[in-house]
């Protein structure tokens, strides 16, 4: 069976002109955004109306390519994940248009370990992995020297969200394309509502993440295993109804690879992301490590495997907790394989969990 919802596929890169999200027009176009002296790069990910794509439906399992899923949204994905500099460019836009109060007993309190909006937690500050700052004295957010291009790590599910809507707000100037509302002062998760049809920044679903991460083209991968071990319509397990013409990462291959995730091809796997136990980590072992030191995969995504879980937007009411994607570099790489997926409470946060961004055209 195929079905769900969401974004799509296509051909060739941008011109001499700097693209706006308006004139993209093919895939791997590359939209460059300006967050206060912090540029991010956002990639056209889906220029298609319709496309029927691989995808692996359960989570915890393990991955299969006779399942698929439906998108039918265009929409951008953010080049990489999102680093402590973006991050504290947009709290403190917000500590700056009165989002937070210094009283931190209120449901939107504030101090030197404590951001919260509508009751819930959004950075964990005191933690000792967590490489941004408030102080109380001078009112501003900051980043350890060092550390400004690494993923931001130690947010919840809630502090997403709210990151997707001040920066939504803050780059349009108003809250006319928010996508997550019904944020109250005793805010839970599952009572969000996400409107995906708007143009703000948000989550990508779990669905638009797998096909960002499998996605190789109309054009036939010619390299390594992946000659021979690509899905396509009808072929190595594709599902009859996949769209034509297009060809896909296997699900147990980490994104942008050409051989599959095992002991033998570990160091293929390593290429395109950062995992346990990767030499290129250096003194001390396994750490977070910077954004965009890997090979890039097909659409021209930096990190969609390994170096942090990415948060998805996903509900999972069994269990009430929200999905997770891609691996990171506390794991080995079998849970870098873009066919996995796991949830976590919109509460957790943790030293190997981040996110990037979407927005629909």
């Amino acid at each position: 069976m195929c079905g769900w919802g969401g974004g799509g596929g296509g051909g060739g890169g941008g011109g001499t002109a700097p693209l706006t999200f308006d004139t993209a027009a093919n895939v791997g176009d590359v939209v460059t955004i300006t967050v206060d002296s912090v540029t991010a790069n956002m990639i056209y990910a889906n220029d298609q109306a319709s496309i029927i794509f691989p995808f692996s439906p359960s989570t915890g399992g393990e991955p299969t390519d006779n399942t698929c899923a439906t998108l039918t949204r265009k929409f951008f994905m953010s080049e990489t994940e999102v680093t402590n500099a973006l991050m504290v460019k947009v709290l403190q836009w917000a500590y700056d248009n009165d989002k937070f109060s210094t009283t931190v007993g209120d449901p939107n309190g504030l101090n030197s370990t404590t951001v919260k909006h509508g009751g819930k937690q959004l950075l964990d500050l005191s933690n000792g992995d967590m490489k941004i700052s408030y102080n109380t004295e001078t009112n501003k957010f900051s980043v350890t020297a060092g550390y400004e291009d690494h993923p931001v790590v130690c947010v919840t599910w809630y502090g997403v969200i709210m990151f997707c809507n001040w920066l939504t707000e803050m780059r349009d100037g108003n809250t006319a394309n928010v996508v997550y509302t019904n944020i109250d002062t005793t805010w839970e998760h599952e009572e969000t509502g996400i409107d995906d049809n708007k143009t703000g920044y948000r989550l990508p679903s779990s669905e638009e993440w797998e096909y960002a991460a499998r996605y190789i083209g109309t054009t036939e991968p010619t390299e390594e295993n992946l000659a021979s071990e690509y899905v396509a319509r009808g072929l190595r397990e594709g599902h009859e109804t996949l769209t034509e013409g297009y060809y896909w990462t296997p699900g147990n291959y980490a994104s942008g690879a050409i051989k599959e995730n095992n002991p033998f091809n570990l160091n293929e796997t390593r290429l395109v992301g950062w995992c346990k136990g990767d030499p290129g980590m250096g003194e001390g072992g396994d750490k977070l490590m910077p954004v965009g030191l890997k090979r890039v995969n097909q659409l021209g995504l930096y990190d969609m495997s390994g170096n942090v879980w990415e948060l998805c937007s996903n509900l999972v009411t069994e269990g009430n907790s929200r999905v997770k994607r891609g691996g990171s570099w506390k794991y080995d790489d079998q849970n870098m394989s873009v066919g996995v997926g796991y949830t976590e409470s919109p509460t957790f946060c943790s030293n190997n969990i981040g996110f990037r961004f979407a927005r629909t055209q």
